[in-house]
């Protein structure tokens, strides 16, 4: 019983910490959140296992493989915003300024930054203060999620 509280204790506070050191802006790297998360709950872990006597090479392999799962919803969240950017450009046809954006959005913060990384893509172009969709990749996720949402009887995005 203590190994595993001490299993998904060490867990829950390693991707707690990763949240709570993006969301602090600590770092803008996603990715170095999670790992620091990872590092400093896996660890701990294998110390304090080690130091009780129930160290298992199973389960701190298991610990480290948990946290892929977890980065994957990390990425989830991260794609999530560029498609609602991807849909609200696509219901623009003639594209939106980044101030008409920014205010439909209205997360003035994550949309500059997700437009820097849709431009990168080559997702979207500016065409003199108008942003507009050039690729939907994006579109067809979301509707393929349209459709499981609507087999499921989930509200749909677009």
């Amino acid at each position: 019983m203590t190994s595993l509280f001490l299993f998904f204790t060490m867990y829950s506070g390693g991707c707690f910490l990763c949240i709570l050191l993006f969301r602090a802006r600590l770092s803008r790297n996603l990715y170095l959140c999670w790992f620091l998360g990872l590092l400093f709950s896996f660890a701990p872990y294998n110390c304090i296992a080690y130091q009780l006597g129930v160290f298992s090479w199973v389960r701190a392999a298991s610990f480290a493989f948990m946290f892929i799962p977890f980065f994957h919803i990390l990425n989830m969240a991260a794609t999530a915003r560029r498609v609602r950017i991807c849909v609200a450009l696509f219901q623009s046809s003639d594209g939106l300024s980044q101030k008409d954006l920014i205010h439909s959005l209205r997360l003035s913060s994550m949309t500059d930054h997700r437009l820097k990384i849709l431009q990168q893509f080559c997702q979207v172009k500016i065409r003199g203060n108008r942003i507009v969709l050039v690729r939907s990749e994006f579109l067809v996720m979301a509707r393929v999620f349209n459709l499981v949402k609507k087999i499921l009887g989930i509200p749909e995005l677009l």
